[in-house]
């Protein structure tokens, strides 16, 4: 129907607002003849607003989580938020940043074996995406993961059940996007 049409379009025009600088939303491009403006939504735009009016699996499977791999899952989707396409992260690293985000509440008494089990049961869920096509090592806790490029539908589900209501989930994405603005150099 034509109304659902336009609220989807809505949608997307939003989204592509809420993500562009001032700058560029004003930017006009001299084409010869006249004075244009570029295109702003485009397809990711679009396809992330229909998405977020489907029915969505992850929702369920993300609220039926542990509490632990729920804020793995935070910290790793808001990485790869905040340090793009080439983020790696190794599981001791995740570890410590999952420590810090949280407060040293929930994560503290967890060892890296366990947090290593909680990575794999996020991926094996499809919540989790990693680049290594089949080659991390799961039981080398240096061995870097490659978190650089989440699902949209993943990152919407977090939108829609945990970081909706704010609170911890939200504090510890303000947390990472804070605190860890690019990857971290040296060793992680």
């Amino acid at each position: 129907d034509a109304r659902r049409a336009l609220e989807i379009t809505s949608n997307a025009v939003a989204k592509c607002a809420d993500l562009i600088s001032p700058e560029k939303l004003g930017a006009v491009v001299d084409d010869g003849d006249n004075n244009c403006m570029l295109p702003l939504v485009k397809l990711p735009h679009m396809m992330r607003a229909i998405r977020e009016g489907m029915p969505m699996k992850h929702g369920v499977i993300i609220c039926g989580l542990p509490q632990a791999a729920k804020v793995i899952l935070c910290i790793a989707v808001s990485l790869s938020q905040v340090w793009g396409p080439t983020a790696e992260i190794s599981i001791s690293q995740l570890k410590k940043y999952c420590v810090e985000a949280s407060h040293h509440a929930i994560m503290d008494d967890l060892g890296v074996g366990h947090v290593n089990t909680l990575v794999q049961m996020l991926i094996d869920a499809g919540l989790l995406v990693t680049g290594n096509s089949g080659h991390f090592n799961s039981h080398d806790v240096n061995a870097k993961l490659k978190i650089g490029v989440q699902m949209d539908d993943v990152e919407i589900a977090l939108e829609q059940s945990l970081l909706k209501s704010g609170g911890f989930y939200q504090s510890l994405v303000d947390y990472v996007k804070r605190s860890y603005p690019g990857p971290a150099t040296g060793n992680m």
